[in-house]
């Protein structure tokens, strides 16, 4: 089971783990936002997400090849 803590956007339920695993599969926020769905309906977690694309925007288009 889920920890709350673990969970960065309420609305999608979805957790700081799964988001950064999708970041290598998208090439932009955008794309991360289409894909996942995080930070579309209330935008309440957009300075998580804002925090989680410091540390691991970096990542952003690595598996695509």
């Amino acid at each position: 089971m889920q920890e709350d803590a673990d969970i960065l956007c309420y609305c999608e339920w979805l957790t700081r783990d799964e988001i950064i695993a999708a970041i290598p599969h998208v090439r932009s926020l955008k794309e991360l936002r289409e894909t996942t769905r995080v930070c579309t309906t209330c935008f309440g977690c957009e300075g998580d997400l804002d925090d989680l694309l410091v540390q691991y925007g970096h990542l952003f288009g690595t598996a695509l090849a």
